[in-house]
């Protein structure tokens, strides 16, 4: 008989803390910066809601400096603590500006506009990253199913308004091979809309699992 005695600590370390904030920071930076012009309160405050679900047990999900900088100075959050979730912020928030640049180059738009973009894979498996990050996170953290079906929803939502703009926000291999056979996309795109989404999810799938204290791992001999 298992009790609650037996299962294993669920404190995350520092590591698995830091990492939230910068994948946090990162996805919350990169949807102010790609969202559709017009949106971008509306898909930040919903990207903002989404991380505090799925990782706001694992780190707070501070994702802003301003706010670590305030839980510091009301004695609310340790000092070095405070410094170490900072520097975590900035890199998320370096490395999304460097996607988005890398997204926008040559066409000329600022952050946030709405162009079309050669690179689609890549938005192709940032989409499918958010949403499948934010669904494993949801499933390991075991959220109450109300919460978590509005989490997954807006994840969703977020995913395909990112990515929508330089791919279309297909993020699923299964519409892919629709489009394909349907003759909307042509073979060499259909190939890499196949296959992006599935690296986006592998990628979500073990960053999620990586912040996933023992607790949460834990499965009882029946279940597994």
């Amino acid at each position: 008989m298992t009790t609650t005695e037996q299962l294993p600590d669920a404190v995350h370390s520092m590591s698995q803390r830091l990492t939230a904030e910068a994948i946090g920071t990162f996805l919350l930076v990169t949807s102010a910066l790609l969202a559709p012009a017009g949106t971008t309160f509306a898909v930040v405050g919903l990207t903002l809601g989404v991380m505090v679900v799925a990782i706001g047990k694992v780190s707070g999900a501070q994702i802003n400096p301003a706010v670590t900088t305030a839980l510091i100075a009301a004695r609310q959050f340790p000092l070095m603590e405070g410094l170490q979730y900072i520097v975590a912020q900035i890199v998320g928030a370096v490395l999304a500006m460097l996607l988005a640049t890398s997204l926008l180059r040559g066409l000329g738009h600022p952050a946030g506009a709405v162009p079309a973009n050669a690179g689609f894979w890549l938005a192709e498996l940032l989409g499918a990253f958010i949403l499948t990050f934010t669904v494993t996170r949801v499933v390991v953290s075991k959220v109450e199913v109300g919460a978590a079906a509005f989490a997954i929803g807006l994840a969703l939502a977020i995913g395909i308004g990112v990515a929508g703009a330089f791919s279309g926000g297909v993020l699923n291999p299964a519409i892919a091979l629709s489009l394909m056979f349907g003759g909307l996309i042509s073979f060499g795109n259909g190939v890499l809309y196949l296959v992006m989404p599935l690296v986006g999810g592998l990628i979500g799938g073990l960053l999620a699992r990586f912040l996933a204290s023992p607790a949460e791992l834990y499965v009882p001999a029946g279940r597994r």
